[in-house]
């Protein structure tokens, strides 16, 4: 599989050989680096917290950069995000992908070493029910009885949760803040429960050196 078969890589690849920059509409791609993922782990997580399922990517000295991709038109669904934990642009990906079970609709990254499934993401899930019940009070309330059901299948309680959220989260779709124990950032991103799937990504060499998290329609 080349990059062709990914409508957006070309422009990504030009967002990444970038730096200056921290946004960038090229070819009717809107393509946004999120900041860094950050913590003490070697290895950074891609899961959803409430699902059965976990990837991984190795950290960058100081914090992985993330880029996330959308249509130019519709900035606020993402259609995937690059995880670059490596200094040299990718120019292709890897012949296959493994998926990446989102059954909440959220995807999320982080660098905790806690051994705990969910405690990294607590602050994201909380962010996330306050944000879906306003979603919901707008009319569209699917996604918060589809979180719902996947809190009470993981047996957590949101019953002393905030239902007003802050205002500007996930306002894209994303939100990033300080992890739980406050040394590091989480990433989450409001996916298709339908799933994800990650792809390695290689340079000119062959060399591993990024992972695209591509998100079911």
């Amino acid at each position: 599989m080349s990059y062709e078969d990914y409508e957006y890589l070309p422009a990504l690849i030009t967002a990444l050989a970038d730096p200056s920059e921290e946004k960038w509409t090229i070819d009717g791609w809107w393509i946004e680096r999120l900041g860094l993922i950050q913590g003490s782990a070697d290895y950074g997580t891609i899961y959803d917290p409430l699902g059965p399922e976990s990837t991984g990517f190795p950290m960058r000295p100081g914090g992985t950069p993330v880029y996330l991709v959308s249509h130019e038109d519709e900035p606020g669904l993402p259609v995937a995000a690059l995880v670059h934990p490596c200094d040299t642009i990718p120019v292709r990906t890897e012949d296959w992908g493994d998926r990446v079970a989102t059954p909440s609709g959220l995807a999320v990254l982080h660098a905790s070493p806690s051994t705990t499934w969910s405690e990294p993401a607590t602050r994201i899930l909380k962010r996330t029910w306050a944000t879906l019940h306003a979603r919901a009070a707008e009319g569209d309330g699917w996604l918060l009885e589809n979180f719902r059901e996947m809190l009470q299948r993981a047996s957590v309680d949101p019953t002393d949760w905030p239902v007003e959220p802050v205002e500007g989260d996930f306002a894209n779709d994303w939100l990033m803040i300080p992890d739980e124990a406050g040394t590091g950032t989480v990433l989450g991103i409001l996916v298709s429960p339908d799933g994800s799937s990650m792809t390695t990504c290689l340079d000119a060499e062959g060399n591993t050196v990024a992972a695209l998290l591509t998100f079911a329609p």
